[in-house]
């Protein structure tokens, strides 16, 4: 079974610090396992104590999907079936950018990558650029 290792959740937080930096956002990243466990967690100082909490819940997110919690944040269209949620508590999943999932070389579920600091927006493509990185 694949799993991530702490070195390479390690790696993904540095991409993800770095890819802040260069915007001027600090912020929090978490890399969680493919069971949604805690591997690797990082706060950038200065950075809002609230986003600890709310960068877990993205990776977890993401982990639970296996998709990026961007593109789990569309809004609901009247009239139109499809699956939406603003935020489910009680699970600690958070449907709003800044979670990425992360697959092995050959497309199995290893993890999840959350990140929070900035707007939704920002958080998301800062999470997507670490996980460019990797591949």
């Amino acid at each position: 079974m694949p799993e991530i290792t702490l070195e390479d959740a390690h790696g993904v937080v540095a991409k993800a610090r770095t890819a802040a930096e260069k915007t001027g956002m600090k912020a929090v990243f978490a890399v969680l396992d493919k069971g949604a466990n805690l591997v690797a967690f990082s706060r950038m100082d200065g950075a809002w104590l609230a986003a600890n909490e709310l960068a877990i819940a993205k990776a977890r997110t993401s982990v639970m999907f296996q998709a990026p919690t961007a593109a789990l944040s569309t809004p609901l269209k009247i009239g139109e079936p499809l699956l939406h949620f603003d935020h489910i508590h009680h699970g600690g999943l958070l449907l709003v950018g800044g979670g990425e999932p992360l697959f092995d070389v050959e497309g199995a579920l290893i993890g999840g990558l959350g990140g929070s600091g900035g707007s939704p927006e920002q958080d998301a493509a800062i999470a997507r650029s670490a996980i460019e990185q990797q591949s």
